[in-house]
């Protein structure tokens, strides 16, 4: 019963929000790091995945039909739209993903691993908790959903208590509030990674590629 409920409610919301934003396909890329990137250090490893996430982000440009021109962000580290289009980046040592959209998106990718238990109530309350038994692959859901929105709306880290998990529908979906802001994600678990991006009532279409699919960045 609970479950029929809050998949009605999240219908309800989805179609509040179609009447502001029109639907679209969106291809959110996710891209592996060879080997090699793993063993470089500091700032240039840090540059290294920000080249291989920029041509994930080419790429779902490239899917979407749409052009990107020069990559900007606001004082407080936001992604600036280019001629309308909104685009999201997300990089960690093995994988980077990225994404555009003509509407506000969020997209983020970790790997599902234990790390400290002080991360579950860092990440969600236990109100949040009751929805889904605790796990490291649910700490790891709630959290880049989280992060996803936080990076839709333009927040740090800092307002992950802020941003709720309000329903679980399915082992792919998790919808959020955000001081009364509905948003609905969608996640993808690919080699022990878990990607989500905002999906809301847009289409979404995966692009994973093989370490041989990898477009040649320079070093």
């Amino acid at each position: 019963m609970l479950e029929c409920q809050s998949t009605t409610l999240i219908k309800i919301l989805l179609r509040r929000q179609l009447s502001f934003n029109k639907p679209m396909t969106l291809f959110p890329v996710v891209i592996p790091v060879i080997e090699s990137g793993h063993k470089r250090q500091g700032k240039e490893k840090v540059a290294h995945l920000s080249r291989i996430s920029r041509e994930a982000l080419k790429l779902s440009a490239e899917k979407s039909q749409v052009k990107l021109g020069e990559l900007l962000k606001d004082e407080k580290g936001v992604p600036c739209p280019v001629a309308g289009i909104y685009w999201s980046l997300s990089h960690k040592p093995k994988y980077v993903a990225a994404v555009v959209s003509k509407n506000r998106v969020g997209i983020d990718i970790e790997e599902i691993k234990p790390r400290a238990k002080s991360l579950f109530a860092h990440v969600a309350s236990d109100e949040e908790w009751e929805l889904k038994g605790r796990s490291w692959d649910t700490l790891f859901r709630y959290w880049t959903a989280k992060e996803t929105i936080l990076k839709v709306i333009g927040v740090g880290i800092g307002g992950l208590k802020t941003c709720r998990i309000i329903s679980v529908p399915d082992e792919n979906h998790i919808a959020l509030d955000y001081k009364g802001q509905f948003f609905l994600v969608e996640q993808l678990r690919y080699k022990n990674q878990i990607v989500s991006v905002l999906k809301n009532g847009d289409q979404i279409e995966w692009v994973v590629l093989s370490k041989s699919q990898i477009p040649s960045t320079k070093s």
